[in-house]
């Protein structure tokens, strides 16, 4: 999609004109999403330098004002992770949650990509479910590639310390769920490639 987005009006009270624009966040985004996941009791989160770091980015934008983002990470093995989705809290119950979910999954699926996600949200699971994830299982059960990536990703020191910090919260929060697919290149009517399986 690159810098062009999509629009479609939104069903919140506002009723704004709301944009999905594949780009990277700037400062002040990375630090309102920063400040977003750190309020919320089950996200370890992500420090404002890695949220600016991220190139496979989806932000939401509502008459021009940042509400949201959702945002993807290349793993080994041809996975992706769709890792972090967090809309604003006022912008919430207008789809834009939604809409972030659909572009990031909409993106994977059309680089072949294999999708693998986590999430308590019991709207986000539903809609992991929708898409014909597997959803539940042990994360022991968790493609490789993911293994890989979460040894370096969970030793981060912030994240050390927002588990440390949030240890009580995480404890009252609903069950985490895993949603894996593998894409499939039959069901998109191609031949299956050797590299994909």
């Amino acid at each position: 999609m690159g810098a062009a987005g999509r629009n479609w009006r939104g069903d919140g009270e506002r009723g704004g004109m709301t944009e999905i624009v594949h780009r990277p966040l700037t400062q002040a985004e990375a630090m309102q999403v920063h400040l977003a996941l750190k309020d919320t009791p089950n996200i370890l989160g992500y420090t404002v330098r890695e949220l600016t770091r991220l190139s496979d980015v989806y932000a939401a934008e509502e008459d021009g004002q940042f509400a949201g983002v959702c945002f993807s990470v290349d793993l080994r093995q041809n996975w992706t992770e769709i890792a972090a989705l967090c809309v604003l809290p006022e912008f919430r119950g207008r789809g834009i949650g939604r809409a972030l979910f659909d572009a990031a999954w909409e993106r994977a699926q059309a680089r072949r990509r294999h999708v693998y996600m986590l999430s308590r949200n019991p709207q986000v699971i539903e809609w992991m479910s929708a898409r014909g994830m597997e959803v539940g299982g042990k994360f022991r059960d968790a493609p490789l590639a993911v293994h890989w990536y979460m040894v370096r990703h969970m030793a981060s020191g912030y994240r050390m310390a927002e588990g440390f910090r949030k240890r009580k919260s995480i404890g009252q929060c609903p069950e985490l769920l895993q949603g894996v697919k593998k894409y499939a290149p039959e069901a998109a009517g191609e031949k299956p490639s050797p590299g994909l399986l």
